[in-house]
Formats: C-alpha cells, structure tokens, sequence
C-alpha cells in the first residue's frame, strides 16, 4: 500500500469546525458559492432599488412638507393706487403661511380669482418669486369722472363701473355728471363719455342731462375754460373731439350746439346765468 500524498492529507480538526478543507478558501467549490451568494444579492438589489428611490423620496416629500420652505413666506404687492395694499390682502386667495402646493401651477387661476373680487382691477398677475416668495401685480381701472347723487360723488371708472363707495371731494381733472336718474341713461352717456379723447375729457367740468321736447336725448356740458355745450347722449362721444379746433376759433365764450351739426353763439347775460 503506497504512502499517502501530501495532498489526500485529512482536514485537521480545525479546518473541520471551520468548514474548511486543506484545499484553502480558493477552492472552485468556494469560489462558485460566493459568486452565485454575489449575484443572488445584485438581483435582489436590483428588484429592491425602485422601492428604496421611493421609500427615500417619501422621506424627504415628508420631511419638505414640515418644513418652512414649503409655504409662501411673504406677498408682495405693487402697482395699486386705489385698492389699498390691505384690502389686496384680503381679497387674494393667496395667504401667507399657505403650502405651495396651492400655488404651484395655479397662478394664472389664482389672479383671476383675485380680479373678480374687486371692480377696480383691470389685470392681476401672480408669480413665485425666490421659490417661496409672492409678488402680485396688479393693473386698475383709472378713474374718469364721478357720479353726482345724494350729497357725495361715486367713482366712474375706465370700464364703465360705478363705484358705490362715495367720496366727498371729487379729484380735480374729472367731471361729474349730473341729474341722471334713469340707469339706462347714465349707462348710455358713460359709454359715450369714455369715447372722448382723454385730453377733452380732461376739459369738461360737469355733465348734465338736459332734456328739453325737440330733444329728450340732450345733455348739457360745461367746460373748465367756460364755454357751455348741448349735444345729444347718442352722439356726443365723437362730436366732443371737435371741440378744441371749434374753440380755437371762438374769440368769446360762447354755447356750442353739436345737437345737430355743429355751431356756436356768444353767451349772452341771461344764458351764462344757466345752471348745471
């Protein structure tokens, strides 16, 4: 019987506990099993990385969600004149310490929604500014003329609307219009009165309705310079942007008929004495 090779030595007891043989850790056995151990781990990595992406993006949507940065920090506010910076605040549907969430993407629904709460806006805008900061802009309708009623006088704006807040004192460079009771009338003369050159406009003192029987539509016009003007509400629009070329060529103050045609005749005592 022949001697035993050195290699077909038993495993010492050792090696035996530690499962290991006296062919060492690099046997092709041993190599095998960590790497079918290695790609067992990488499929299931592989299987696991989505739901680990979304585990983590779940804790970080959590953890932005409690934090300041996800709500509107501060509103600013530019543009007005009228509509104080305070009543803007209270009707903006965009309040400080919201969540962006209601901001993001709704912007443009945001400042309609703000237009609509007040007669005075002709345009709103919204926009994010520095991620978590507002700044509202908005655009108003000028102011054209006052409303003479009942001891006080309501704004008329550019776009036809009678503010029913009342003023005490008119601001200088607008007239006011006078004894229209019937709605209809005022709406018709408004829409009339805001076809005038803003520089005409800017002439006329008060504007009255003056009916007379030829005339039902009639309306009594006083100028700044003096100079007195009939017209009708139909037509009065356009016929005032004559106005400057006729009183150029007027060497006294005088009443303008622009009911029909157009013409002029000095004001005599008796007719300067005419009430508005």
């Amino acid at each position: 019987m022949g001697r035993k090779n050195d290699h077909d030595e038993e495993p010492t007891p050792w090696q035996k506990a530690s499962g290991q043989s006296s062919l060492g850790t690099n046997s092709p056995k041993k190599k095998i099993k960590r790497r079918l151990v290695k790609d067992y781990q990488i499929r299931n990595f592989r299987r696991m990385w989505p739901f680990i992406i979304i585990f983590l993006m779940i804790i970080c949507a959590m953890g932005f969600l409690i934090s300041p940065i996800s709500r509107v920090k501060s509103i600013k506010i530019s543009g007005n004149e009228i509509v104080s910076i305070k009543q803007i605040k209270h009707y903006s549907p965009v309040k400080k310490g919201m969540s962006l969430f209601g901001v993001w993407g709704k912007t443009d629904k945001l400042a309609g929604e703000l237009k609509d709460r007040s007669q005075r806006m002709q345009s709103v805008k919204i926009n994010l500014v520095n991620f978590n900061r507002i700044h509202i802009k908005v655009e108003e309708y000028p102011t054209i003329g006052y409303l003479y009623t009942d001891g006080g006088y309501q704004p008329i704006l550019k776009s036809g609307v009678i503010i029913k807040n009342k003023v005490l004192n008119p601001r200088d460079g607008f007239p006011v219009l006078k004894k229209f009771k019937n709605p209809k009338t005022l709406r018709r003369t408004i829409r009339q009165y805001r076809r005038i050159n803003p520089p005409v406009r800017a002439a006329i003192n008060t504007i009255s309705y003056s009916p007379v029987k030829s005339n039902r539509d009639r309306v009594y016009l006083q100028m700044n310079d003096g100079n007195k003007v009939f017209a009708s509400i139909s037509s009065f629009g356009d016929k005032m942007d004559y106005y400057p070329s006729i009183n150029a060529k007027l060497k006294v103050k005088s009443i303008i008929n622009l009911e029909v045609g157009a013409y002029s005749y000095p004001l005599t005592k008796h007719e300067s004495k005419v009430k508005s």
